[in-house]
């Protein structure tokens, strides 16, 4: 199919009006150093008349219409213009209107290289080859001969050649000459000018919409290919419209590289920082996530709306042309677009994290704390080196096995502390969400109410099962709450039964409807509880906000797993007492609890001599329990499979009881968080794009350079924010201002003073 095939209609038969203010180009734009000067600029030859012709260059006249084909070279007077794509004879009337076209080298014309122009300060706002002075021609022409490079040449010389390429594709073509061959060469022309001269933006915006043109003009011979996601993504590139219809006539699905180049250049669809920042993660997360949604891709339906473009040319010979097809324009059709959309805000959401940590730490990516905040989907391909270690470790401790107690320092060697020997809880949280990815849980986790891995104790590997949640939820937060101080009492005398906090277990999933992925950490962090030192220490807080009903219902049931063994030793009744305390139950009830729970024949342990006398008529009597089988040497390995001997029915009426417990779910863990105070009004007064609450917090954190953790989070609760959410979005402002961050360091934390003035300013 030839361009001309592609015309709707052609010029209009008046000269077109003068473009918008916007893209007006000066008449003269003075060159930067040859202002009124009479040398030529620095770059053209001394002696121009005595100018070689290029190599590899035919020398000789312009053909029948003017037209001197793309690497040839012609002579005018005594210059040798190399490089061809001029037009230059003596007869070439322009499109529209009267006269020679503009762009037309007429060789009759006299030129004056005693007085050359070379600030085009004689040339008016529509050039024309004919209409300049000689002094004008002999600098344009100079230019020429010189290779069309002088970067400080007047726009104007660019313009009036750039006039001839648009006679060749808009004019030639369109009656019937075949300029196909020459297509690449022209576009190459133009890019290399544009390179040149598009500092000026009417220049850069004439040119850049004839690259348009012309790819407009190369889909008409079926070789389009995605393009590239190079350009400004608000000048949408015709190839992209073009290829687009193609698949929606032939009902192709959209593949994922067009789907990127669509979201890139759609004009309605932003890319935010993270997809700017970490454009291959963003690239690599969306064509996953892509593919698991659309499968071979999106299909789109062709519209009515046919695809065209409309050329308004820069030189005053050629006028308006209009080009159309028989392709629909789907660029903006709704569905798609909106699906789209979605997709490319989902995946930027996933990258933000690691894309705030990037810009924290320009050099980190491939590091393990920056592997750690990338989503699933990107986790085995980060990390390097030290990932592969790490991944090694972890399979090697667990063998096969569904969980196992590791060293903690030996974990934590692989992670780089800021401060070696002390874990920060953020280095914490990146540690476990980087074994998350990977199918791996960690107890304890500060993600679900743990403490920070001490280096100098243990952890538990486990394997993870699918949808592993990342918070726990108030079921998880009670049994887990339970579960302590279920261990700190079986573990009082020194050997709790593997076997029997089992069944504690067990029941507690019973009573709590656990699914697998909770079970598995719960077994995880009670095999932690019983292979570390457990304290009543940090347990006040969680349980002050019981009610005495609670608080009963709790306490009666620490009793019966006391008991469920069928011994209550005096240490356990020494740990009893501690927790009674703490609860605000009276510790002398323990000892009738304890009896309440064993009665029914399990034999409780004597704390202090027992008087046994017979009974008498009308008492209340209990019956001598029998002799207890020999205790089990506690430094005798345990036997994880014998049976242990639990009153089931007391176990489960004490787990019915902890449905009342489990009613502290929501105000253990619901209430544990205060309620967010109203923020600030907003006043008008706001900072870096912040709102008022964040604003506030700037204007509070710039009085000084440095500010323990403490006092930051008194700040940022006074204003109802979370520290870390408000620093992100404090250092994210930041870097959208300045470009360096504000907030540095965990505790304590320093405010870069530079940084925040100008923030403020």
């Amino acid at each position: 199919m030839g361009l001309r095939d592609w015309f709707k209609r052609s010029v209009p038969s008046a000269a077109p009006t003068a473009p918008p203010v916007s893209n007006v180009r000066p008449s003269a734009p003075p060159p930067v150093s040859h202002l009124g000067s009479s040398a030529p600029p620095s770059s053209v030859a001394a002696a121009p008349r005595s100018a070689s012709p290029p190599p590899r260059a035919a020398v000789g006249k312009a053909g029948r219409d003017g037209w001197v084909p793309p690497g040839a070279a012609v002579t005018v007077g005594s210059l040798t213009l190399p490089g061809g794509m001029l037009y230059v004879g003596r007869q070439l009337p322009a499109a529209v209107g009267y006269g020679p076209d503009p762009a037309l080298i007429d060789p009759r014309l006299p030129l004056d290289f005693r007085r050359p122009d070379w600030a085009a300060g004689s040339v008016g706002y529509w050039p024309s080859y004919s209409d300049i002075t000689p002094g004008a021609r002999a600098a344009y022409l100079t230019w020429l001969a010189d290779g069309r490079r002088a970067p400080n040449a007047p726009i104007s010389w660019p313009f009036l050649f750039f006039y001839g390429l648009e006679r060749r594709v808009l004019v030639d073509a369109a009656k019937g000459q075949d300029i196909s061959d020459e297509l690449p060469a022209i576009a190459a022309e133009v890019r290399r000018l544009l390179d040149l001269y598009g500092d000026n933006g009417s220049f850069r915006g004439y040119t850049t919409r004839f690259l348009q043109l012309l790819d407009f003009y190369a889909t008409s011979t079926g070789d389009v290919s995605v393009p590239a996601r190079t350009g400004n993504p608000w000048d949408v590139p015709m190839a992209l419209r073009v290829g687009l219809g193609e698949q929606a006539v032939d009902g192709t699905p959209i593949s994922a590289d067009w789907a990127l180049a669509w979201a890139y250049y759609h004009p309605e669809i932003y890319l935010r920082t993270p997809a700017t920042r970490c454009a291959a993660e963003f690239e690599a997360l969306f064509r996953t996530r892509y593919a698991e949604r659309h499968g071979p891709g999106l299909t789109i339906k062709a519209t009515t709306t046919r695809l065209k473009l409309d050329y308004y040319s820069a030189s005053a010979g050629i006028g308006q042309a209009e080009l159309s097809t028989t392709l629909p324009d789907v660029l903006t059709q709704a569905g798609p677009s909106k699906k789209l959309a979605a997709l490319v805000e989902e995946c930027t959401a996933s990258l933000d994290a690691y894309s705030r940590f990037l810009g924290r730490n320009p050099d980190a990516r491939g590091t393990l704390p920056a592997a750690a905040l990338l989503p699933p989907e990107l986790a085995d391909n980060a990390g390097g080196d030290d990932l592969a270690r790490l991944n090694s470790f972890v399979n090697a401790a667990l063998d096969g096995q569904p969980s196992a107690v590791v060293d903690a320092g030996e974990l934590l060697a692989f992670w780089p502390l800021a401060t070696p020997g002390k874990v920060a809880k953020a280095e914490a949280v990146t540690l476990a969400q980087l074994l998350s990815a990977r199918g791996i849980g960690l107890e304890p986790d500060v993600r679900h109410g743990g403490p920070v891995p001490d280096p100098v104790g243990v952890v538990v590997l486990f394997r993870a099962e699918p949808g592993q949640p990342a918070s726990p939820s108030p079921e998880y937060q009670a049994a887990a709450l339970l579960m302590h101080l279920a261990s700190v009492v079986s573990t009082a005398d020194g050997h709790a039964s593997d076997a029997e906090i089992s069944h504690l277990v067990a029941h507690l999933e019973a009573a709590m409807g656990f699914g697998a992925a909770e079970r598995a950490r719960l077994e995880a962090h009670l095999r932690w509880l019983l292979a570390t030192p457990v304290k009543l220490t940090g347990l006040t807080k969680r349980l002050a906000a019981l009610d005495q009903g609670q608080r009963e219902n709790i306490g009666d049931f620490l009793t019966t797993v006391a008991a469920t063994d069928g011994h209550v030793s005096p240490e356990e009744i020494k740990i009893l007492t501690r927790i009674f305390k703490l609860l605000g139950l009276d510790p002398a009830s323990v000892y009738s609890r304890v009896h309440a729970a064993t009665t029914g024949g399990v034999r409780i342990a004597a704390v202090g001599p027992v008087t046994v006398r017979a009974s008498s008529p009308g008492a209340h009597a209990y019956a001598i329990p029998p002799a207890p089988a020999a205790r089990p040497d506690p430094s005798a390995s345990r036997d994880l499979a014998a049976p242990v001997q639990l009153d089931a029915a007391t176990v489960a009426a004490k787990l019915a009881e902890t449905a009342a417990v489990t009613a502290l779910l929501g105000s253990i863990f619901t209430d544990e968080e205060p309620t967010p105070p109203l923020l600030p009004a907003a006043t008008g007064h706001t900072i870096a794009g912040l709102d008022a609450a964040h604003s506030t917090l700037l204007t509070v954190l710039a009085g000084r350079g440095s500010w323990a953790r403490a006092e930051l989070e008194a700040e940022c609760a006074g204003l109802g924010l979370l520290p870390d959410g408000a620093v992100d979005t404090l250092n994210e402002a930041a870097y959208e201002r300045v470009g360096d961050p504000l907030v540095d360091g965990d505790d304590p934390i320093t405010i870069d003073p530079g940084v925040a003035q100008e923030m403020q300013a």
